[in-house]
């Protein structure tokens, strides 16, 4: 039997020890979604999609989740938590046309939306192309030792062009503005058609959040010129572009909601800026309470740390790809 063969057969005897009956509780069901749903990059350019947990009910403890692009149009450069963990791995493809993350004892927000991870995909087409990122969720457990149901894996688009200004367009739409033109996507401006967008509101859902929370933000981008396009919104953090979003096919005079949730890890003060406005939002480091901490015999269900019922296939799955690494040396 070969090393991979048995690598194989030792995780799949885990895995089903560890979600064998009676052993843990369901944490409940959620999706798991890539945010934005859409992004345009130039070849060789990157574009990173937040891995969103639609509707966590305590919290993500351990996730081992496996990233992949439908064809060679872009590559995965990059898969990472947004949190600290306790222990995490990563592997990929050898022509990085998938990885996974696998990771436990992560410390998010208890409820709603909760960011996980992220997945940077670079274009590499040599002309314009579409891919589809998609994630697949192996595992996904609560703060709690309890395994969530996942229904649906919402998967998002990425289009690589060659040249950001679209067949043929001559020079002169030069003010390709900062945060929020749309850089002329669709390229067919005929005589005296301009392709226009602006920023006409930006603001956030709280300006004190605590590290390891999501901010929510909210850019409103109207097409202010003659033809329908693609409008390109940037989040700026201090100076730095963090997101970059595309709304599609953008028409004439109607307006688009994008939401981003960017995530700090280090207590400090930041400037948040879409299209010219900007917010200041402050992050501080989670408040301890002084409660009385009361000890229990853990029982045969309870976890030891946080994670999931599968905490002892993940904490394994890590060890096995050290070792595998090891011996691969």
């Amino acid at each position: 039997m070969t090393l991979k063969t048995r690598h194989s057969c030792l995780l799949l005897l885990i895995l089903a020890v560890a979600v064998a009956p009676g052993v843990t509780a369901a944490a409940g069901s959620t999706d798991v979604a890539l945010d934005p749903t859409s992004q345009t990059v130039e070849n060789g350019e990157a574009a990173t999609f937040d891995v969103v947990v639609t509707n966590a009910s305590g919290g993500v403890g351990a996730a081992n989740i496996t990233f992949s692009v439908a064809n060679d149009t872009a590559a995965i450069t990059q898969v990472a938590f947004s949190h600290e963990t306790v222990a995490n791995t990563t592997t990929y493809a050898s022509d990085n046309s998938s990885a996974t993350l696998t990771g436990y004892g992560l410390d998010t927000n208890q409820t709603g939306q909760v960011v996980v991870a992220t997945v940077t995909v670079e274009g590499n087409a040599t002309s314009t192309a579409e891919t589809t990122v998609t994630p697949e969720v192996n595992a996904l457990g609560d703060e709690d030792g309890n395994d969530y149901t996942v229904g649906e894996e919402q998967s998002a688009q990425l289009e690589v062009t060659t040249s950001s200004s679209g067949g043929g367009g001559d020079g002169d739409d030069g003010d390709d503005g900062d945060d929020s033109d749309s850089g002329g996507g669709s390229g067919d401006g005929g005589d005296g058609d301009t392709a226009s967008t602006t920023v006409t509101n930006f603001s956030v859902a709280t300006t004190d959040v605590e590290t390891g929370e999501s901010v929510e933000a909210t850019a409103t981008v109207l097409n202010d010129g003659d033809v329908t396009t693609n409008a390109t919104v940037n989040l700026t953090v201090d100076g730095t572009v963090r997101t970059t979003k595309t709304v599609a096919d953008l028409e004439p005079g109607n307006e688009s909601a994008v939401v981003f949730l960017p995530v700090f890890e280090q207590a400090g003060t930041y400037n948040l800026t879409v299209g010219g406005e900007s917010v200041a939002v402050t992050v501080a480091e989670p408040t301890t309470t002084s409660d009385p901490v009361t000890t229990e015999t853990p029982t045969e269900t309870e976890s030891q740390a946080p994670g999931f019922g599968v905490l002892s296939a993940l904490v394994s799955l890590v060890a096995l790809v050290g070792a595998a690494r090891l011996r691969a040396q």
